[in-house]
Order: structure tokens, then C-alpha cells, then sequence
């Protein structure tokens, strides 16, 4: 595994959280400034939106209700020959001069034709009468209808009109005329551009022609959006409904795009540049000056682990003196506990190993000395016989001399112990096929006795004529394995499985005591050996590798 310098990791640290608190300025002082210009035009836009909507909506709404108002008073009067034009010019001066709007009023006939106008301007001639009938035959009872006009010098009119009945019949209309001036006049110092105009485009009023074009200067709806660029230029946008009819739509161009918004990425690039400057040598320093003391301390602790008896020497006068000589104390009691630990577990392994060897099945103990008995009155000789193999046992087990067992000598003894049981058990037999190449092994004492007890106790169960086998074999050098096969076929390939993982998992097994007790013996003995069960059409097989790969 390659191993980074500390010098180079931490200067890559500095590096790192440099460049990302460098980055995380950039990124909010960049939405900052887009943040504020965004803000600011959305103010500017809020604000004209606010003044236009509040007055043209009031102006509106007190034209139409003077419409509603007087449609069956003063107007149908009018129309009834009951008041002349001064008392309908009196009302519209009133009115008018409420408004900041500024009107016309007209008063048709039931043909459209002018019979009253508080403007000279309105004749005859100037009136759209196909325009007029169109609206008129499309209003409703008690409605006011809203429609753009323009008329032939190019003047965009805002017509308000209603019916006026005449006993039961139609008598005629009144309408006002709002000129689109008016709201350019009243609003010429709004901070945003703004298009008043119906569903169909029509223009009522604008601040500017920008978004505005053909010979009947309809609305370009289809540019204008939300966030929209023209050539160049970014803009923003906020529609709103001044009534069903009118649409207002304000808008302004962005301040920072494209010029001032390339000079303000400009100054935040050269910002970032010397910052990232900055940060490069300030890192290259900083890593210096702080990683001589650690590549000092790295060099000693490369000594000590050459020499266990050498101890660091810094003298840098800084937290990692302190440190070297706490791990000097720490080395000494290291090595102090390191002798002790290393005699404790010899002490321990041998005394492990003792205590699972002095473990017996106290049933073959008994069962066997029945056996003794019993054949003492019927065949003294089987018994002298039995005697002798179980005293052999008996010694073998509860010796104490340290010396080496080998895989030759401990196989006599599991004989012994076959021998009794073939004695035991009329139809029982074993078969050893041990190599001589295997003679040698050294091996825990009887450790293979448990896995044959185990044989024993459940291959009887299934049948009687049980048959145990024992083999050895050596597959190459210092790689040997050691099978005990019987044919009960007791044991189930699942059962097989779980005891394996119990014994992988070092899991208690009160069953199965002795297969755990063989197999942590021979650990103890060879850590990297392997213990494994399994089953075939007619063997159980407990297979036990030493050494190899």
C-alpha cells in the first residue's frame, strides 16, 4: 500500500479546505450579486405593477359603476326626453373630474348613431360604427363591456359600454373613451416598462414600442416570459389581470447582463485566482515547517522497529518531544509486558492443552469396565485383554512427561480404544490406513478419540454393523490430512452444515462437546489448520488439514 508523506497530506488538507472555502465565497458573493440584481429588479417590477394595477382598476371600476348606476336613472331619462345635455354634462364633469383617468362619454342610438359627446373630436365621421355594433350586439343584460380601439391616427382608446333600454325596448348606448395616453402620462416615471393590453394582444397603453409590432401593434405574447433574452439583453417579466378583459405586463431589462455581469465574473475570477495563490504557498509553508518534527519522529520509529532495544531521540521543542518520550515509557513497559505475555501464553497453552486432554467420556469409562465384568465370569482371557487396553488408555492419557506425541505413536492408542469397542460390539469394525509418510506428524494427544466417540455414539443408532475408518496422508511437504469416515450415515448433509458453521463461529455445542474440544486442541497446536464435516451416500467424514496453502 503506498503511504503519503505526511508533509504532502497535509499540505493537501490546507489545500483542499482552502479551495473549498475559496469556492463556497465565490459561489455566495456570485449569488449575491445575482441574488441583488434579481431582487432589485423584482421590486422594480412589484412596485410599477402595484401603482398601475391600484389606479387603473379604481378609475375603472368607477366608470363602470357609473355606467350600471345611472343606465335606468339619468341615461334612460335622457333617452326618454325627461333631462337635456346640461344635467348629462353636470354627472360626467362630476365624475370626470374624480378620475385621474381622464374620459370622453358618448351617447348612441340604438343604430350607433352619435347623439351626444362631451368632445368635438368625436364626429360622425370618426366613429367606428361597424366596430360599435359588433360590441353592442354582444353585450349582456347589465354588462359593461371592455374593448380596445385604435382609430385612424393611431390613438389606442380603452371603450367602456353599456345598453340603455327605452320603456321595453332598446333605446341605445353610453360609453367612455379612456385615450392610452393618459396612462403613459400618469405613469412616465414608473421604474419598469409595462404593456396594458386585452386577451386578443390588442394594445390599451405602453410605456415604450419595445415587445410591440405589425401595423395593428399587437403585443408580442409569445417573446415575453418570465426570464426572456433579446438580442443580448436579459429580461424579466410579471403579468397580472387588471380585469377580465385587460392584461398588464411589466418588464425590465437586467442590469448586470451582459456587460456588468461579465465584469462582475471577471472581478470574482481574478479574486479567486490570487486567493488560490495565496493558498498554494501559504500551504507549501505551513506543511514545511509543520511536518519536520513528524518525519523526524517517522525516521526514529523506523530505528525502533529495526532495533526493539533502540528508543527516540527528538530534540525539536515542540508537542512531539513530549510525544517521544511517552512513547520511550511506552516502549519499555511494551517490552516489559511483551516477555511477560509471551510466557503467560506458553504457560497457558500448555495448561489448555492439558485440561482438554484429561477430558474423557466417563460413559466409554463405564460401559467398559461392565464389559470387564461381565466377560471376567464367561472368557477371562477377553477380559485380561480388555484390561490391558484400557490401562494402556488410561496411561497414555494421564501422562505427564512433555514430551513430543507423533501421529504413530497416538494411532496405537486409538487402537487400544477401537479394539475395546470391537470387543464391546459383536458386529463392529475399523480399518486404519495411515501412511508412513505421515508417521512423524506431531499431534495432539488423542485427539482424534472425541470425533471417533462421536462415530460411535450416533452411527449405532442406525445401524450395528458400524465400520470406522481412519486415514492419513501426506499431500506434499508440511501438508498433511487426516480423514475419519463411518458409514451410520446419522448425520444429515444440513446438520452437517450447521455443525460446521458452529465450529467455524467457535459456537457452544453441547452435543457435539468433543468434535469443539478436537478441534480447539489442534488449533492450539496449528493455528491455520482446518476441521471440516460433511457427508456422502455413505459416509459421515470428518476431514482435518494441516498446513499448506
Amino acid at each position: 500500500m503506498k503511504i503519503e508523506s505526511f508533509r504532502k497530506k497535509l499540505r493537501k488538507e490546507i489545500l483542499i479546505y482552502s479551495i473549498a472555502l475559496i469556492t463556497i465565497i465565490t459561489v455566495i458573493l456570485s449569488l449575491m450579486i445575482v441574488g441583488f440584481n434579481r431582487f432589485s429588479i423584482d421590486m422594480y417590477l412589484t412596485s410599477t405593477e402595484d401603482v398601475i394595477n391600484a389606479l387603473v382598476t379604481k378609475d375603472i371600476s368607477l366608470y363602470e359603476k357609473d355606467l350600471l348606476t345611472n343606465r335606468n336613472q339619468l341615461y334612460k331619462q335622457f333617452f326618454n326626453n325627461e333631462v337635456d345635455d346640461p344635467q348629462i354634462y353636470s354627472n360626467f364633469y362630476n365624475i370626470n373630474s374624480k378620475q385621474k383617468l381622464k374620459s370622453d362619454l358618448l351617447i348612441f342610438d340604438s343604430s350607433m348613431n352619435i347623439i351626444f359627446s362631451t368632445s368635438g373630436n368625436w364626429q360622425e365621421k370618426n366613429t367606428p360604427s361597424n366596430f360599435l355594433k359588433l360590441v353592442g350586439s354582444k353585450i349582456e343584460k347589465n354588462e359593461v363591456a371592455q374593448r380596445i380601439y385604435k382609430d385612424i391616427h393611431g390613438e389606442h382608446y380603452l371603450l367602456l359600454m353599456t345598453e340603455v333600454n327605452k320603456s321595453d325596448e332598446l333605446g341605445g348606448y353610453i360609453a367612455y373613451l379612456i385615450n392610452g395616453k393618459e396612462i403613459r402620462s400618469e405613469f412616465n416615471q414608473v421604474p419598469a416598462q409595462f404593456i396594458i393590453s386585452d386577451k386578443y394582444d390588442n394594445v390599451f397603453a405602453s410605456s415604450s414600442n419595445q415587445f410591440i409590432s405589425g401595423s395593428l401593434e399587437k403585443v408580442e405574447s409569445n417573446t415575453i416570459s418570465k426570464r426572456f433574452i433579446i438580442d443580448s439583453n436579459l429580461y424579466y417579466s410579471k403579468k397580472t389581470k387588471l380585469s377580465e378583459t385587460l392584461m398588464l405586463t411589466v418588464f425590465r431589462k437586467s442590469d448586470l447582463y451582459p456587460s456588468l455581469l461579465n465584469i462582475s465574473i471577471l472581478v470574482v475570477l481574478i479574486i479567486t485566482f490570487l486567493l488560490f495563490i495565496f493558498a498554494f504557498f501559504f500551504s507549501k509553508k505551513i506543511s514545511l515547517k509543520n511536518a519536520k518534527s513528524v518525519e523526524i519522529l517517522k525516521e526514529e520509529m523506523g530505528m525502533v522497529k529495526k532495533d526493539n532495544k533502540h528508543r527516540l531521540s527528538l530534540q525539536t521543542k515542540d508537542e512531539f518531544e513530549m510525544v517521544s518520550k511517552e512513547i520511550n515509557v511506552m516502549l519499555e513497559e511494551l517490552s516489559s509486558t511483551h516477555d511477560k505475555n509471551i510466557s503467560l501464553l506458553q504457560e497457558n497453552h500448555l495448561a489448555e492443552r492439558k485440561k482438554l486432554e484429561a477430558q474423557f467420556n466417563p460413559h466409554f469409562l463405564y460401559n467398559t469396565l461392565e464389559v470387564i465384568r461381565a466377560s471376567i465370569q464367561f472368557d477371562k482371557n477377553l477380559a485380561n485383554e480388555l484390561i490391558i487396553h484400557l490401562t494402556k488408555i488410561l496411561r497414555y492419557s494421564i501422562e505427564e512427561k512433555n514430551k513430543k506425541v507423533t501421529l504413530e505413536n497416538d494411532i496405537k492408542y486409538i487402537e487400544d480404544y477401537l479394539k475395546i469397542n470391537a470387543s464391546r460390539f459383536e458386529y463392529f469394525n475399523y480399518n486404519l490406513e495411515i501412511e508412513h509418510n505421515t508417521y512423524d506428524l506431531p499431534v495432539p494427544k488423542l485427539f482424534l478419540l472425541p470425533i471417533i466417540e462421536n462415530s460411535l455414539k450416533y452411527g449405532f443408532k442406525v445401524r450395528n454393523d458400524l465400520k470406522i475408518t481412519i486415514i492419513s496422508r501426506r499431500i506434499e511437504t508440511d501438508y498433511y490430512i487426516i480423514k475419519v469416515l463411518d458409514d451410520g450415515r446419522a448425520l444429515e448433509k444440513s446438520k452437517a452444515q450447521e455443525i460446521n458453521t458452529q465450529l467455524q463461529d467457535n459456537q457452544p455445542m453441547w452435543n457435539h462437546h468433543g468434535l469443539s474440544n478436537s478441534k480447539r486442541r489442534l488449533q492450539l497446536m496449528y493455528p491455520n489448520s482446518t476441521f471440516n464435516i460433511y457427508t456422502t451416500e455413505k459416509n459421515t467424514i470428518v476431514e482435518i488439514r494441516i498446513g499448506g496453502q
